[in-house]
């Protein structure tokens, strides 16, 4: 009786033991996944929040290094989700989650104290906490994790050992070329204001001035900067000043997470004073060139962007540019390139937030944003040979279509380890069921025997 009670306990705490297990595998796998998966979505906003982070600490890291590492965090996390959920690598995948996460609980716990960039960036633009409640839900992840590297191996796996190389394989291309597709084209899921069919300049700008973002024009002169607002008088370049930068000042009700419109795009002239939005985008069909960093684009780029500029007059498109830099880096440029397209200049942040890459290039019709695309992405060589048999509507690919047939072969591809290690569970029930049927069958024959 003792030994019935002690099996049925033992029992018991198995189930509840596997329970919450399974329980803390859906969870943390469904964090790591979304964590994953949204920044593989947009590597560039992953790679901006880098330098960011590289730029707080001090630490100059080269550009490759910097997308290396983007990459190989987006692969990390959401290879982590899949073999949580899915049961794979029940004791090698739980430690290698809790190395991440203790790392990233002492850089969100730096973060949350010192305050270094408004927030994380852990789930991109999809997703925006607060730097303490980012940290405190690693907390409660690591809690998770350390259960599972403790119990995980007492729970049983979705896909059997002989089939999670599979897994291992399907996930890392899955998420590689979403993220490659993202890098070298646009992000296939726009988490962003300026949405593919929504407006590019926001009427709010022009009907509510509480809405709008203001301005500091910082002006140099013998080594003193002076800041100067919106309706200040600008110091005149004759006496000696040098206009060095433009600071956009956010509204906080526009700030970022505050769930209110944050789009602040706006258009100025060369030398950042005035604002030429209105007139340079409200109307017509635009291809609007983005450029948020002048140094960084290559010379090799112009020849495309000159070519671009032929095909869009051809087809009654306007073209213009949006850069971010200094009066000289755009001056600089123009020897460069030699432009007939206008140049004007906005803010980094607001160029990065329409589209990703450097350059890119939006398409623009009466102000609704028709599609985006990086400038490497477009095939200049196909607009060149075809000429006017390639409208501007059809220069981009639909990335919500490459998106939508990626997940779709994923979840196909991901159903053939699932499957064949459902097969042998299948069978061997079966074969149980059949012979507990025939054991009854013959105690049965022997009860009515006697």
């Amino acid at each position: 009786m003792l030994f019935s009670l002690s099996s049925k306990s033992d029992s018991n705490n198995r189930i509840i033991i596997s329970s919450i297990t399974w329980l803390f595998r859906i969870i943390t796998g469904s964090v790591f996944i979304v964590s994953g998966f949204v920044k593989a979505i947009d590597p560039w906003g992953s790679l901006y929040k880098f330098e960011e982070y590289t730029a707080a600490m001090g630490m100059p890291v080269l550009h490759a290094l910097l997308l290396a590492g983007v990459f190989a965090l987006c692969a990390l996390e959401f290879m982590i989700g899949v073999f949580m959920i899915t049961g794979c690598y029940r004791k090698s995948c739980p430690i290698i989650a809790l190395i991440f996460i203790v790392t990233m609980l002492a850089l969100t716990l730096w973060i949350a104290i010192y305050d270094p960039v408004s927030d994380c960036g852990c789930f991109g633009d999809f997703i925006i906490l607060s730097n303490w409640a980012t940290f405190w839900k690693n907390v409660v992840l690591t809690g998770m994790i350390i259960w599972l590297v403790r119990y995980n191996r007492k729970a049983i796996t979705v896909i059997s050992p002989a089939f999670q190389w599979m897994a291992f394989v399907l996930s890392l291309i899955f998420v590689t070329t979403v993220s490659i597709l993202g890098y070298t084209r646009q992000p296939l899921i726009d988490f962003r204001p300026y949405k593919t069919g929504g407006p590019l300049v926001s009427m709010a700008d022009d009907e509510d001035d509480n809405t709008e973002s203001d301005f500091r024009f910082v002006y140099e002169k013998d080594g003193e900067r002076k800041e100067f607002g919106v309706d200040d008088e600008l110091p005149s370049e004759e006496d000696g000043w040098k206009f060095v930068e433009r600071i956009e000042i956010m509204p906080e009700k526009t700030a970022p997470g505050s769930g209110a419109d944050s789009r602040s795009f706006r258009l100025w002239d060369k030398d950042g004073n005035e604002d030429i939005t209105d007139e340079a985008v409200a109307h017509g069909k635009l291809l609007l060139l983005l450029i948020p960093d002048l140094p960084g684009v290559s010379p090799a780029t112009t020849w495309k962007i000159n070519e671009l500029y032929d095909w869009a007059s051809r087809h009654d498109t306007g073209m213009i540019a949006a850069v971010s830099g200094t009066p000289a880096e755009v001056e600089e440029w123009e020897d460069l390139s030699m432009p007939q397209y206008d140049i004007y200049t906005s803010d980094d942040t607001a160029i990065k937030e329409v589209a990703r890459g450097n350059p890119a290039v939006v398409y623009v019709d009466d102000n609704r944003i028709i599609w985006k695309s990086t400038l490497a992405a477009l095939d200049i060589d196909l607009v060149s040979e075809q000429g006017d048999r390639v409208k501007p509507e059809d220069l981009a690919s639909d990335s919500h279509a490459e998106l939508m047939n990626l997940v779709y072969l994923f979840i196909i591809c991901m159903a053939v380890p699932l499957t064949l290690s459902m097969l042998p569970r299948i069978k061997d029930a079966y074969t149980t069921r059949k012979s507990r049927r025939k054991d009854a069958i013959r105690d049965d024959m022997v009860h009515r025997g006697e």
